[in-house]
């Protein structure tokens, strides 16, 4: 019998995170919309309902692409004593001494090469790549095919769009958002 897991936002993002999560879990969706069910999946509650589903379900995913909601919504699971696995997809390469929060989400193609830093609650889309001795914070999200180079800083909570390049040695502040295609670069003395 698989464990249950308790997916919190049944939209788009919570539905390609169903997808890989089935593989394991037994899963459920809270959201605040009118759903009752997506893809098959029952729709059992609001988030209001975190509280109280606790002991019913002991591990919790917040599938809900704005940062600073899923951030507040892990952080009141948290007390509750929840747990927040990652969910990988097997096509995805995480190096062995990579080291992973928790709560976050790695999709296909993805690349977490050596002793890159992955903080709790970040989503890191297809074709991402986190490059040798980097670090992304936490709660932030990567979108498709960007790839953050070596010895970069990563902010908490930053939105980082599709086909970006961060630099190597680059800082990027927390809350901060690079649209789609930016390059962010280091900046040199003179």
């Amino acid at each position: 019998m698989k464990e249950k897991l308790l997916l919190v936002g049944a939209g788009g993002f919570g539905r390609v995170v169903l997808e890989h999560a089935q593989k394991e879990y037994d899963c459920a969706f809270l959201d605040d919309g009118e759903k009752t069910s997506a893809d098959g999946v029952p729709v059992i509650g609001k988030t209001s309902d975190i509280e109280k589903l606790f002991g019913e379900y002991k591990k919790l995913m917040v599938t809900i692409g704005n940062n600073a909601l899923r951030e507040k919504l892990y952080k009141r699971a948290e007390k509750c004593g929840y747990t927040f696995p990652n969910i990988i997809v097997s096509s995805a390469y995480i190096s062995p001494y990579a080291k992973l929060g928790s709560g976050i989400v790695i999709l296909n193609n993805a690349v977490v090469q050596n002793n890159a830093k992955i903080g709790d609650g970040t989503i890191l889309n297809p074709g991402v790549e986190a490059h040798h001795d980097s670090m992304i914070g936490k709660y932030c999200i990567v979108y498709t095919n960007s790839v953050v180079r070596s010895l970069t800083q990563v902010g908490d909570r930053a939105w980082i769009g599709s086909t970006c390049t961060i630099s190597t040695g680059a800082e990027v502040p927390a809350d901060a958002v690079v649209e789609d295609g930016a390059v962010v670069k280091r900046v040199t003395d003179q």
